[in-house]
C-alpha cells in the first residue's frame, strides 16, 4: 500500500470544530501553542485528517489512534509489528499525508523564489551540483533530503550535507550517506500543484506515485483507498 494525500487551507465553515473532535486533548494543547492561527489550522488539518484515515484501518475512534513520538520527534503508531506507517508534512497553506506498508517519509515545501545561492551551498554536496540547474531542481533536492531524514526518523539531527542523492529525484534516486540508517533509501520527488514541491522516501524501490488532492470540505466523508 502507498497512498499520498494533500489538503489545503482555508478551513471551510465548521471544519475546525470537526477536526478538533478527531484529535486528543494532549495534541490539541501542543497545536494551541503555535502563535499564528494559520499555523494552528494547518496542524489541525494534518493531524485531524491523519487520524480520520487511520481510525477505520485500526478499528478505533480517531482520538484513540495510538500515536507516539520517537526520540527526534517522528510520530509513529504505538503498535508492535505494525505494517501500517505514516508521515506528515505541511508548508505554506498545504498539508501532505503519506501512508504505506513500509516506513515512509514525506515532505512538502511552498517554493520561495528565487533560491539564495548560499542555501544551495548549505544543502547540497559537489556531486549533486551537476544536475542542480534551476530553482525547481533545488526544491526537488531539498524535499528529497527532508523526506529521507523523516523516513529515517532523524530529522535535522543529521545535516543535509551528510547525505547525497545519486541522481535527480524527479526520476527516482537512492540516498548515499555514511549513516547506515540513510544508506540506499529510495526517493522520488513530485510537484503536486503550482508553487509546491514534494517528495516521498521508502526503503525499497516503488512505482511512480501521484498525490490525491482532496477538498477539505469533503474530508469527513472521505475514506482511505
Amino acid at each position: 500500500m502507498l497512498a499520498v494525500y494533500s489538503l489545503s487551507l482555508p478551513l471551510p465553515a465548521g471544519m475546525e470544530s470537526w477536526l478538533r473532535s478527531q484529535i486528543p486533548d494532549s495534541t490539541l494543547a501542543v497545536i494551541a501553542r503555535r502563535k499564528r492561527q494559520s499555523d494552528q489550522h494547518l496542524s489541525l488539518l494534518a493531524h485531524g485528517a491523519l487520524r480520520h484515515f487511520l481510525a477505520p484501518l485500526l478499528g478505533c475512534t480517531p482520538r484513540a489512534v495510538p500515536i507516539t513520538t520517537l526520540e527526534h520527534g517522528k510520530p509513529v503508531l504505538d503498535l508492535d509489528d505494525t505494517d501500517l506507517h505514516f508521515s506528515l508534512s505541511h508548508s505554506g497553506e498545504r498539508v501532505l499525508i503519506g501512508m504505506a506498508d513500509r516506513i515512509i517519509g514525506v515532505d512538502i515545501e511552498a517554493m520561495r523564489l528565487p533560491v539564495k545561492p548560499g542555501l544551495v551551498e548549505h544543502c547540497s554536496v559537489p556531486s549533486e551540483r551537476s544536475w542542480l540547474k534551476c530553482d525547481l531542481d533545488f526544491y526537488a533536492l531539498w524535499c528529497g533530503k527532508e523526506a529521507a531524514l523523516k523516513q529515517a526518523g532523524t530529522g535535522f539531527h543529521i545535516q543535509p550535507q551528510e547525505l547525497s542523492l545519486n541522481g535527480h529525484p524527479d526520476y527516482g534516486c537512492t540516498v548515499q550517506s555514511p549513516h547506515p540508517i540513510l544508506q540506499d533509501l529510495v526517493v522520488h520527488s513530485h510537484r503536486p500543484v503550482e508553487n509546491y514541491a514534494a517528495a516521498i522516501c521508502l526503503n525499497t524501490p516503488f512505482a511512480p506515485w501521484t498525490v490525491s488532492l482532496l477538498d477539505s470540505v469533503e474530508l469527513p466523508d472521505t475514506k482511505l483507498t
